[in-house]
């Protein structure tokens, strides 16, 4: 296993891509949170007052280039190899998936969740660097919290959806695709079908982020997308052809 985790560690490194995807998307939070403070307040003239943590945790979550770029980062783990046709390489020197499919899936964790704590770090750098802010309404530890669900969120819709559709490019679009349909979608059936939402895994993290009645339901649904989708791309994988 340490060999496998070592192999997959390099290849993820090794990519460009890789290091690109991730630097634009810290450079990503790094410009929205600018353009929330120092561009805004250039422009407006008067001193902002900005609630620090909450302007962060909108900075990361609600950014859509880092829901772009994210789910990219996600979809590379399996979606590289598909692209390329390197997934056969990979099995013939490790014959067992589910090994190979748990140490991407925390190779993935591990670079999204870093990716976006440098990001987040950087927005609160330009953010308390402009003395424009206030501490703000959210604790620390929950906004941590936070991030860290968003970033598992998009990191294991993008994973799964790679695998479950052997493609790259749908990897990427379907988080997004997702996204949007609960966007746009979901708020025109929820004024005859108010239910329906809250079975929608981005629309059930924002309803656990909010800690009221539909906190506990919203963490329920969560779960079971997030387990429910990684089975179905480890049983695909155990049993399709690479």
């Amino acid at each position: 296993m340490s060999e496998l985790l070592a192999f997959e560690w390099r290849r993820a490194k090794s990519i460009r891509t890789t290091w690109i995807t991730s630097i634009f998307t810290i450079l990503g939070v790094g410009f929205f949170a600018f353009i929330a403070t120092v561009a805004v307040s250039a422009e407006t003239g008067d001193p902002l007052d900005l609630p620090l943590s909450n302007t962060l945790e909108t900075a990361v979550i609600n950014n859509p280039i880092v829901l772009v770029l994210l789910s990219s980062l996600a979809a590379m783990a399996f979606g590289h190899e598909y692209r390329y046709g390197t997934i056969r390489l990979t099995l013939t020197a490790f014959p067992r998936r589910a090994g190979v499919f748990f140490v991407k899936l925390c190779v993935t964790l591990l670079l999204v969740f870093l990716v976006t704590a440098l990001g987040a770090g950087l927005a609160y750098a330009i953010m308390a660097g402009s003395g424009k802010t206030s501490p703000g309404d959210l604790a620390w530890s929950s906004l941590a919290w936070h991030l860290v669900v968003f970033a598992t969120t998009f990191a294991v819709l993008a994973f799964s959806f790679t695998v479950i559709a052997r493609s790259h490019p749908l990897g990427i679009v379907g988080p997004l695709l997702l996204f949007m349909l609960e966007l746009i979608l979901l708020p025109l059936i929820a004024s005859r079908y108010e239910w329906v939402p809250k079975l929608f895994p981005i629309t059930a993290m924002t309803n656990w982020f909010s800690a009221g009645s539909d906190a506990l339901l919203g963490a329920g649904v969560w779960a079971a997308w997030m387990v429910g989708l990684l089975l179905l791309s480890f049983a695909l994988l155990m049993r399709r052809d690479a």
